[in-house]
């Protein structure tokens, strides 16, 4: 207990530090005085300099008494005494007279007061002040006022020994944390957002309420729903008003419109007794007010800017104190052996939460904590999901490339034989798609009737295609020369390159540059504004299969067919390092061995970056190259033909040549759901050659759970969950909105 009790002294401190470096001041102070760890001197003393009285009373209320000890009453009696003082009306017998002699009745006469204090007590009646002191400038009087409640509180027993703050090293738990959790990483909003959840479930834990709910408030991570039914319930709705306004406006969206005009319905309806719904539960028998109160929630369920933060995430009990305990042991032994070493340190692959499916099959390259088997959610008939396949007159050959536009108001294809397609839909539709409702796409064709297609390369078996979206622009080579074409009429602009070496895949540099890797494993830095070649990096024996930029690290990734990765410098174009990505953690014997990097990716915070092979995907050091951890599919599984990150960064989708698409948890590699593409899409008759399979995947730049698909009958197909909260979720979730107390899961 005397330790559990030390460690949560010390987190509290780490948990101040970090409201006060993120700005969270409300929540800052409200926990200073919930858990009575620390007097911030500073606070009250400009309380006080600012006339808030109320405010200063409150806060030194919440450390002391004016009973407590002979210290205390000064303090109290010397702070009521210049709140009077600055009364603007002190008339005799006046209420506001009353009101602090009140005040200053509270003070205790105490055995050790000596003859002076009592005599300030007794005669608060008769207290006077010259007329000229609410006139007059308050600020000498008020900063003296401070000076001799500073001199008081060193020697109260009650603050003396919390007036210092612990020295802590700058983000102290947010780097406890990023070195407990590795993974979270880069990813956007993930360590702070984790971190947030486990200091709220360690307050309700606490049991410090009225920090918890500010805190809400102040981080917009969580909504409440449980906390505003119940100050709505109590009458208090002008504090409902305030949460809600916290996360949204009335001018948001429709649902925020309507959940304000509830509760001002509401607060029309204040004067009545609070009734309670009949036994038969029947909303067209509830009274008015609960009828609002019902409306309010569903509203919030509904809401755009409120639905995804009404679930808190499940984790086990005291997970931050957990952590932390774990830390210190690791510490502690650190310290005592005089090591500099960050070996040992406690790992664990998440903060908060426990991801909703666990899956064996995945192994890593540090320590990590176990994984527990649970079966993935089964997409196995198209009701499962909303699927639709893109409008398509064109032709059946396998689609190799696919992307959406950064808008996501179109998708574009290129298939076997060089032909692209492009599917458009407007603006307003496409925010349609973001509310599970696909829009209607059309195959567009411009009215000159041209066609976007590519020269061949004179070896079809061996060429290799690529493209890449510049504006209104498209580069792109299925073997033969780069092609531009205009997007908006198709027509083709130029071409560059030649057939031999051939360009086997280019990507765009920041700088108006184009990285063109080739066959014969060099790659060349062209300058499109000067048309000229830069430079050209030679690390490669095999033909260049990929190429990723990090804006992050100002470098550029290289893969081949061998398996090799290069790590160059965009600066200097200098060779920084480079790897083998070959090496596996498990055998498949139902797979052929193969080093062949199909493809590599930044993650969206551009920080790690995923290798992608036939039999594994690995997720990979951006700035050295070495693989963190790597995923080997089922025995059962074919070759991985393509995998990408979605737009966070939160999932990876990976497709199969058995026509299913598996979807990883980018934390922790498990797999959370499994599609069966062959239960969706059907062979064309006239295209019996193969089985239907993903050939390659795009993930929706903003709509986080939408990915297409391009399949080897030519087809592409668009997929997202039915539900809105993703891929792992069987059937809309019963969301109460509150904090659970426990939890059976582990890590």
């Amino acid at each position: 207990m005397i330790l559990d009790e030390k460690n949560r002294k010390n987190l509290v401190f780490l948990i101040l530090q970090f409201f006060d470096e993120e700005g969270y001041h409300e929540s800052l102070h409200l926990l200073e005085q919930d858990s009575g760890v620390y007097f911030d001197f500073s606070y009250f003393s400009n309380a006080i300099l600012n006339g808030n009285w109320k405010d200063a009373e409150d806060y030194l209320s919440a450390f002391t008494s004016p009973d407590a000890n002979t210290f205390s009453r000064k303090m109290f009696f010397h702070l009521f005494k210049w709140k009077f003082s600055e009364a603007t009306d002190r008339g005799g017998g006046s209420e506001s007279v009353n009101i602090f002699s009140k005040d200053l009745r509270r003070i205790p006469v105490l055995k050790d007061d000596s003859f002076d204090d009592l005599v300030e007590v007794i005669s608060v009646d008769d207290m006077s002040f010259p007329e000229q002191t609410c006139c007059v400038d308050k600020a000498p009087g008020r900063a003296k006022l401070c000076v001799d409640l500073h001199e008081l509180a060193k020697i109260n027993p009650s603050l003396c020994d919390k007036l210092d703050f612990p020295k802590l090293n700058t983000s102290a738990l947010l780097s406890l944390i990023s070195l407990i959790c590795p993974n979270c990483h880069g990813r956007k909003g993930g360590l702070k957002e984790d971190l947030i959840c486990l200091i709220l479930q360690f307050l309700y834990e606490a049991k410090y309420k009225n920090t918890l709910h500010i805190l809400e408030q102040e981080t917009k991570v969580f909504f409440n729903l449980n906390y505003l039914a119940e100050v709505m319930k109590l009458g208090e709705l002008g504090k409902a008003e305030e949460y809600l306004g916290a996360f949204t406006d009335s001018a948001d969206n429709k649902y925020s419109k309507a959940m304000f005009l509830e509760i001002q319905k509401l607060i029309c309806l204040e004067s009545t007794e609070w009734e309670v719904a009949n036994p038969s539960g029947s909303l067209d028998n509830m009274s008015p007010k609960v009828k609002l109160h019902a409306s309010v929630a569903m509203l919030a369920k509904k809401n755009p800017a409120l639905k995804d933060k009404l679930k808190f995430p499940s984790m086990e009990k005291s997970r931050l104190l957990t952590l932390m305990k774990q830390s210190l042991a690791w510490w502690t032994s650190r310290t005592c052996n005089n090591s500099s070493s960050m070996e040992n340190i406690p790992v664990v692959s998440y903060l908060c939460g426990t991801p909703s499916y666990f899956k064996n099959k995945f192994r890593k390259t540090g320590p990590r904590k176990k994984v527990i088997n649970c079966k993935p959610n089964e997409i196995n008939d198209i009701s499962q999901c909303n699927a639709l396949v893109l409008p398509d007159y064109c032709s059946e050959e396998r689609i190799v490339r696919l992307t959406y536009s950064p808008s996501g108001d179109y998708i574009l294809a290129l298939a076997e034989d060089a032909t692209h397609k492009l599917w458009t839909w407007s603006s307003s539709q496409n925010e349609f798609c973001k509310e599970n409702i696909f829009p209607k796409p059309r195959l567009h064709q411009p009215q000159s009737g041209k066609t976007m297609k590519n020269e061949m390369a004179a070896s079809v078996q061996n060429s290799t295609s690529c493209f890449a979206i510049k504006g209104s622009y498209l580069f792109s080579t299925s073997g033969g020369k780069i092609a531009v074409f205009d997007l908006k009429s198709f027509e083709k602009v130029g071409a560059f390159g030649s057939p031999t070496p051939m360009a086997t895949y280019f990507i765009f540099i920041p700088g108006d540059l184009l990285a063109v890797g080739l066959d014969d494993g060099s790659i060349f830095i062209h300058c499109l504004s000067s048309r000229k070649v830069k430079e050209k990096l030679e690390g490669h024996d095999q033909k260049i299969t990929c190429l990723a930029f990090s804006r992050c690290f100002n470098v550029l990734v290289s893969s081949d067919s061998d398996g090799k990765l290069c790590l160059w410098s965009t600066k200097s174009w200098v060779k920084l390092t480079s790897k083998n990505s070959t090496q596996k953690f498990c055998s498949r014997s139902n797979l052929e061995s193969t080093s062949l990097v199909t493809h590599i990716q930044f993650d969206p915070y551009q920080i790690e970056i995923l290798v992608v092979h036939e039999g594994w995907i690995g997720v990979h050091d951006a700035r050295c190259l070495d693989c963190r951890v790597q995923w080997i599919p089922d025995e059962s599984d074919t070759s991985i033909t393509s995998a990408t990150y979605s737009s966070d960064g939160e999932i990876i989708y990976v497709g199969f040549g058995s026509g299913f698409i598996k979807i990883l948890d980018s934390k922790t590699l498990v797999t959370i759901c499994r599609i069966d593409l062959t239960s969706v899409t059907q062979p064309s008759p006239s295209n019996i050659r193969l089985e239907v399979y993903p050939t390659v995947i795009a993930a929706h730049p903003s709509h986080l759970s939408q990915i297409s698909a391009g399949l080897s009958n030519g087809k592409v197909i668009v997929l997202q969950p039915l539900w809105s909260r993703g891929w792992g979720e069987t059937a809309p979730p019963e969301d109460d909105g509150d904090y659970p107390d426990d939890s059976d899961h582990s890590y």
